[in-house]
């Protein structure tokens, strides 16, 4: 996969799949995870990180203006298995395929890799999204923040 591809979305305005490189942008990258999978539970900044953030691989979908509308992580478990975490769509960007674009993207890196798996905790709210695109519950997950429900997801990627 090439490390940028321009594509038009719903709204036709043209957006960027880009791997974060500079420090201005990974701050962007972490703003926009915290801003949306952490803030509204009052969590603090640098929660949105983990100790895999240097073994993984980073994606983010920038609007025309070069602002993040759109993150993502792939890192490996194992060499035939690849985990995504801290995927993430600006509110108002929601359901105009950015996270397939997103989803897509890490399945094709997940590939490149080696893998034969790829698995995550979805929120119970999103979980439909990811059905759509093959994959299956497992298992109930964990709940985080006492309140918001996760299930344990997979999908087997064909070789």
């Amino acid at each position: 996969m090439e490390p940028e591809h321009a594509v038009q979305i719903k709204n036709n305005s043209a957006i960027t799949l880009v791997e974060p490189t500079t420090d201005e942008q990974f701050e962007q990258y972490y703003d926009l995870r915290w801003r949306i999978l952490r803030a509204p539970w009052k969590q603090p900044r640098g929660s949105e990180k983990d100790i895999m953030e240097e073994d993984s691989y980073h994606l983010m979908v920038l609007e025309i203006s070069g602002k993040p509308i759109g993150v993502a992580r792939l890192h490996l478990n194992t060499p035939q298995q690849a985990q995504i975490r801290y995927m993430a769509v600006e509110t108002k960007e929601q359901r105009k395929g950015i996270g397939k674009m997103l989803l897509f993207a890490l399945e094709e890196k997940a590939f490149e890799w080696g893998a034969e798996e790829i698995v995550f905790d979805a929120r119970a709210n999103i979980a439909g999204f990811y059905k759509r695109y093959g994959y299956t519950t497992i298992a109930p997950g964990h709940t985080l923040f006492d309140s918001v429900h996760h299930y344990k997801m997979h999908k087997y990627i064909k070789k």
